[in-house]
C-alpha cells in the first residue's frame, strides 16, 4: 500500500491547485486506506501503520466490515492488470463534532485512488467513478470543475452536509494533477462531552431499544459494540472509556440482555 497523499491547508495567499477542481464534502472520521492483494485478501492501514482486521480499533471496524462485504473484487480485477498496484483512501466515519445521521452515513467514504501504473493519484472524476463501480461510497461532490483560482479560502461558504442537519465539517479540494487541499469549517460546535462514570454506566446509557432488537434478531455483541464505538467515539473518549476493552464489551453484553 502507498502512504496517504499530502493534503494542504491553503491560505488566501497560497495556491489552491491548478486548472479546475472538484470540491468534495469533508466527512469526519479516522483515515483509512486499503488495497487488494493478488490472493484476494484486502489489507488495511491508517495513516502510519498496517491494521490487522481482527484487532483494529472498534470505531474503525464498521468501515472495514463494510468494505469487505461490498468491494466488488471481480469488477476490480477486470478493470486493472495489477490489483496490488492500487491503493484506495478514505475515512472510516465516526463521531467527532458533527452529529451525522448514523443510519444513513456510510461507514466508509472514499476520497482518492493511487495507481503506481499511472504514477500517482487518479483524477477526482476517475476516483469517484471507481468507488461507485466497486460498490463503495465516494465522497459527495459539492461542485465539479471549479476554477482553482476562483477559490478564496478565507471567504469560502461551507455547504450543508449530505448526512447531517448542519454545515459540513469542511471540504476537500482536488485538482487533476495530484494536488489535494482541505478547508475546515471554523463554525463547528465543540466536541461532545459525557458524564459516564465507567464502562457499565456508558453501556447502560448508550445501548438502546434498537440495539436490543438487533441483538435479538442475530446481531453480535461485537458488532453492536463497534457501532457504539463509531457513533459515540468522542463521548467514550471524554469519559475515559476504552471500547476495545473486555470490560466495555461485557458491559454492552449485559446492557443488551436487560429487559
Amino acid at each position: 500500500m502507498e502512504g496517504f497523499p499530502a493534503i494542504t491547508t491553503p491560505g488566501d495567499d497560497e495556491s489552491t491547485g491548478e486548472g479546475h477542481l472538484w470540491i468534495l464534502e469533508h466527512v469526519e472520521g479516522l483515515p483509512l486506506r486499503f488495497a487488494l492483494r493478488d490472493d484476494g485478501r484486502l489489507v488495511f492501514g491508517d495513516e502510519t501503520r498496517r491494521l490487522d482486521t481482527g484487532s483494529a480499533p472498534p470505531a474503525i471496524r464498521p468501515a472495514i466490515d463494510a468494505i469487505q462485504s461490498a468491494f466488488d473484487r471481480d469488477a476490480f480485477r477486470e478493470a486493472v492488470a495489477d490489483v496490488s498496484a492500487v491503493t484506495f483512501y478514505g475515512v472510516a466515519t465516526c463521531q467527532h463534532r458533527v452529529e451525522y445521521d448514523w443510519g444513513a452515513l456510510p461507514a466508509f467514504v472514499g476520497y482518492d485512488v493511487h495507481s503506481t501504473a499511472r504514477d500517482g493519484l487518479l483524477t477526482p472524476d476517475a476516483a469517484d467513478a471507481i468507488f461507485d463501480r466497486l460498490g463503495l461510497s465516494p465522497a459527495p461532490a459539492v461542485e465539479r470543475e471549479v476554477r482553482a483560482d476562483a477559490i478564496s479560502p478565507a471567504r469560502y461558504t461551507f455547504p450543508e452536509s449530505q448526512w447531517a442537519d448542519s454545515s459540513a465539517a469542511g471540504v476537500r479540494l482536488a485538482d487533476k494533477h495530484g494536488w489535494r487541499g482541505r478547508l475546515d469549517n471554523p463554525d463547528l460546535p465543540p466536541e461532545r462531552s459525557a458524564s459516564f462514570a465507567d464502562a457499565e454506566t456508558a453501556a447502560r446509557s448508550l445501548v438502546s431499544a434498537d440495539h436490543r432488537t438487533a441483538f435479538e434478531t442475530g446481531e453480535t455483541v461485537d458488532r453492536i459494540r463497534n457501532r457504539l464505538a463509531r457513533e459515540h467515539r468522542v463521548e467514550l473518549s471524554a469519559a475515559g472509556v476504552d471500547p476495545d476493552t473486555k470490560t466495555f464489551r461485557s458491559a454492552v453484553a449485559r446492557a443488551l440482555q436487560r429487559a
